[in-house]
């Protein structure tokens, strides 16, 4: 859970405070009043990173304001895997070619950091979490953008987008390295083996070591018989030149790079290849078992803001949907209004976060969940009922819901309203 956060000279912020609670917050302002820069607060604090979807993200330096000299983020919140509070403290500090940052960790009321430095702070905090900056988006941010789409997709694109979702896309990714470094592997191999081939054939061009013998035999007789001459004292180099290329060519066929190491790659290249198949099985798995707890959570949520109109949200094992209504009746969803269609990819949504956070065996869930803009599609009525509806769950403690959606004013236990005040001033803060 996120506690306080405070900024300095941070993106639209000079000298800013936030204080977060249990139950639901409400972060509403228009385009462009800093709502945005709160949540690259949180993850910058908590991770040392900024992300955005289908945005140029920021350099380090972009987010220090241009009135300030170095940023700063003071953050705290409650870690999952001890229930204690902690405070974070980053800096961003503008560099000859990047920017730099310092971070401090702080058992919240201590003086003296339990950990410093950026990057003793960041496996700290994973490990506070329980979690890396991945599975944390995973579990608690459902952003901008990702509601809208997933009634408009075929089943299959469905469970695509919602396996990128549930952060299952990071073992493609994992596979994808994999194949690479199994080609680049095989591409060595024969490197390897061309080498071989051809340092072989140039040794059978070579005379043989007894050849050798018997030539420089011959030439001692030679000279004892004749005396050292021109001509001996060339053919003498010419043998020592034939010996030194056979030496080396039989030390290169004898080393290691030459005469093991391909039998190395080789297992090498069939362990990544089980690895690869290995990765390729754990999203399904991962998928079948959280399948069920996904289904009921959504139909849990639709139900709670839709159970006036209908009486039952079904999704089957290929995330086809049915609406039902009060009478029982199958609805199809492309018969629903807009407003079901928007509710129905909200409650699928926020479902794999829940889903995930409640059968987390990674370590305890963070119980957090940050909405960016959900409500948009629905009437106002919906809209004053999904923070509700959020809330309600057991697993959530904690929801931030960030809009520019004024009506969700009376929906939300804490308010913060931010008004812009024009470029390069701090919007006015207003905490109800």
């Amino acid at each position: 859970m996120i506690d306080r956060i405070s900024l300095r000279n941070f993106k639209v912020y000079k000298d800013q405070e936030f204080t977060l609670h249990p139950g639901s917050t409400a972060i509403i302002g228009p385009n462009g009043s800093g709502k945005t820069s709160i949540l690259e607060a949180i993850e910058f604090g908590l991770f040392r990173r900024v992300t955005r979807k289908e945005k140029k993200v920021p350099s380090l330096e972009d987010l220090i304001n241009h009135r300030g000299k170095k940023a700063i983020v003071e953050l705290d919140f409650t870690a999952p895997i001890n229930r204690r509070e902690y405070t974070v403290i980053r800096q961003i500090h503008p560099g000859k070619k990047s920017a730099e940052t310092t971070a401090d960790l702080f058992l919240k009321g201590e003086r003296k950091p339990e950990t410093s430095g950026p990057t003793r702070v960041d496996d700290q905090i994973v490990e506070l979490l329980g979690m890396d900056r991945h599975a944390f988006s995973a579990l608690t941010y459902v952003r901008q953008g990702e509601i809208d789409r997933l009634s408009r997709l075929s089943p299959r694109e469905r469970r695509a987008d919602l396996y990128s979702m549930m952060g299952l896309a990071i073992y493609d990714k994992h596979s994808d390295k994999i194949r690479k470094e199994m080609s680049k592997t095989k591409k060595e191999i024969g490197n390897l083996t061309d080498t071989r081939e051809r340092l072989e054939e140039i040794s059978e061009h070579l005379p043989s070591k007894k050849e050798v013998d018997i030539a420089l035999m011959a030439l001692g007789k030679l000279t004892e018989a004749t005396g050292e001459s021109p001509d001996s004292k060339n053919i003498m180099k010419l043998i020592e030149k034939i010996q030194s290329s056979i030496h080396t060519i039989e030390s290169q066929l004898a080393s290691t790079e030459i005469s093991e190491k391909p039998e190395e790659l080789k297992k090498e290249s069939e362990i990544a290849k089980h690895m690869r198949s290995l990765l390729a099985t754990i999203p399904d798995v991962a998928e079948n078992q959280l399948r069920p707890h996904i289904r009921s959570e959504a139909r849990t949520i639709f139900r709670e803001i839709f159970g006036d109109r209908y009486s039952d949200l079904v999704i089957d094992d290929d995330y086809e949907i049915s609406l039902y209504d009060l009478q029982g009746n199958k609805v199809s969803l492309m018969a629903a209004s807009g407003g079901e269609d928007v509710c129905v990819n909200f409650s699928l949504r926020v479902a794999v976060n829940t889903a995930l956070q409640k059968h987390s065996v990674s370590g305890p869930p963070p119980g957090l969940l940050i909405l960016d803009e959900p409500g948009a599609g629905l009437d106002e009525q919906r809209r004053r009922w999904l923070p509700e509806a959020i809330a309600g769950l057991e697993i959530v403690k904690q929801v931030i819901v960030v809009t520019h959606m004024q009506e969700l004013k009376g929906s939300t236990e804490h308010i913060i309203s931010l008004l812009p005040q024009g470029k390069g001033r701090q919007p006015l803060v207003k905490v109800e």
